[in-house]
């Protein structure tokens, strides 16, 4: 299947990454009060967990829309290389909320096992349990989806915490199942599940966006040392470094060239360079080359080197 990320231009990605909050907004919300009206009324705890969830990933949305919005700005005086990372400041917004989410839920499972209380389980529970778990099956692929199409670590982060959701309906599916035969302890039981499902959610946001605010690295060097020295007039390159965020990549290198070509054909090849590096990347990105000269010396530094430069 041919990947189609590099043709989505940067305007093009941020209206795209919008219309999918907006619309997993909408149907966050109406999944979030049919769980929370019926397990008010069902006396569920486990439905009721389960509409919170959802509700918190309605306030995700919310906090994901306000962090694309940033992300989307221009650069300026104080951010010269842009606003990309407030989307992954956004992601972890998301898995904030996830753990909030997580304390409320332990608690009222807690109180619900002291309690000894058991809910009112009929067949309208499972209609219910049942729609909304499509509902977030269908904007989980989706979701994801759009977060490979613009490479966006905003929604792929999303797209975790509405499969945190899925699980989460499953447990509370099997809890009411559960809860007939006459195991009463379940509908907390399985609320500690949820806990447990929405905690590896958040660790897994949190590690993803660690990743992008410490730089680390998103492109095999030697896959862009294949892609410059294929460039008409390189004769050497080293110390390649790549970071990346919101889908977009900087990428710094050197390159030797004849130390006797003009400073016009130097320019010229170094942006060759950086168009064949972007292309390889399949990514936007914003790529700067540093011209050496193809002496001794240099040629020694290319020996020397590994692409990473740490030879």
């Amino acid at each position: 299947m041919p990947d189609d990320r590099s043709q989505v231009t940067t305007p093009e990605r941020q209206r795209g990454i919008r219309l999918v909050l907006i619309v997993v907004l909408v149907l966050n919300l109406a999944v979030a009060l049919a769980k929370i009206g019926f397990g008010a009324i069902s006396g569920s705890l486990a439905i009721t967990a389960d509409g919170f969830h959802s509700l918190l990933d309605a306030m995700a949305n919310v906090v994901a829309l306000i962090g694309i919005v940033v992300a989307s700005r221009p650069p300026d005086p104080n951010h010269a290389y842009g606003h990309h990372r407030y989307e992954t400041l956004a992601s972890l917004g998301i898995a904030g909320l996830m753990l909030l989410a997580l304390f409320g839920l332990v608690q009222g499972a807690w109180t619900r096992l002291q309690s000894g209380s058991v809910p009112d389980i009929s067949t309208l529970s499972f209609v219910v349990m049942g729609a909304t778990l499509a509902v977030n099956v269908g904007v989980t692929l989706w979701e994801r989806r759009a977060a490979r199409r613009y490479s966006s670590t905003l929604l792929m982060a999303d797209a975790r915490h509405t499969t945190s959701d899925i699980l989460v309906s499953l447990s509370v599916i099997g809890s009411l199942v559960a809860v007939q035969i006459g195991l009463g302890w379940a509908d907390a039981g399985i609320t500690f599940a949820i806990a447990a499902a929405i905690a590896w959610g958040a660790w897994s946001i949190v590690r993803d966006a660690s990743l992008v605010l410490t730089d680390a690295v998103v492109a095999e060097a030697d896959h862009i040392a294949d892609a410059v020295r294929s460039v008409p007039g390189v004769e050497g390159t080293h110390n390649i470094r790549t970071r990346g965020s919101g889908g977009y990549v900087w990428v710094d290198l050197h390159v030797q060239v004849d130390p006797d070509l003009p400073v016009t054909d130097a320019h010229d090849i170094a942006s060759a360079v950086a168009r064949r590096v972007e292309d390889a990347l399949g990514d936007p990105a914003d790529v700067t080359v540093h011209i050496e000269p193809a002496d001794e010396q240099h040629l020694r530094d290319e020996r020397g080197h590994d692409p990473l430069g740490k030879g």
